[in-house]
């Protein structure tokens, strides 16, 4: 199991991209997230790391994941990165993105992700990515917070496409796309 990292980095806060006239928050503000993230983390980082990983049937492959946390952005995968917006629900999406995007574990599963794709071929890409991600999702958040939080995770989501996606893992089952994503694997 990898260890989770969180962490602040003044230099990638620089780096990133953000909309003209941005304003951080201050310090004390994404240092207070941080140590929220944490404290969630260090209660249920392990159980989860673990499903991910049942549900996948995937290898975490790395030692350690650094997250790091700041503001103005959009939660993102490679270099884990997550804003004050995001709580242990967005960590979790990010990591189900990261373990099915290791080198391994893609060449594991890119047939089967290939057919899924080729199944919802009429959808947007970012609707067809995140059904697969969102059924990963709906597993674990049932299994280890239960139906109320799975609920309250949908509930949550903006984007049309990503709503999209949670309406396809609704009629279709998290479970039977699960099937088909680890079809093959043991």
């Amino acid at each position: 199991m990898p260890k989770l990292i969180f962490r602040r980095s003044w230099l990638y806060d620089q780096a990133l991209a953000r909309k003209k006239g941005y304003k951080m928050p201050s310090d004390k503000a994404l240092d207070a997230h941080v140590q929220k993230l944490e404290k969630a983390w260090a209660k249920y980082g392990g159980k989860i790391l673990t499903e991910i990983r049942r549900v996948t049937k995937l290898s975490w492959r790395e030692k350690e994941i650094v997250c790091y946390v700041t503001a103005g952005v959009i939660p993102y995968s490679d270099p884990l990165t997550l804003n004050l917006r995001s709580d242990i629900d967005t960590t979790t999406h990010e990591l189900i993105h990261r373990i099915v995007s290791e080198p391994e574990n893609w060449k594991r599963i890119k047939g089967n992700w290939m057919m899924l794709m080729k199944k919802y071929k009429s959808e947007p890409q970012r609707t067809k990515t995140h059904i697969v991600i969102h059924a990963i999702h709906a597993a674990i958040l049932k299994k280890l917070f239960g139906e109320k939080r799975l609920k309250r995770e949908k509930k949550a989501v903006r984007d049309q496409k990503y709503i999209r996606s949670w309406k396809i893992v609704d009629v279709e089952g998290y479970e039977n796309i699960i099937k088909v994503l680890t079809k093959g694997l043991k």
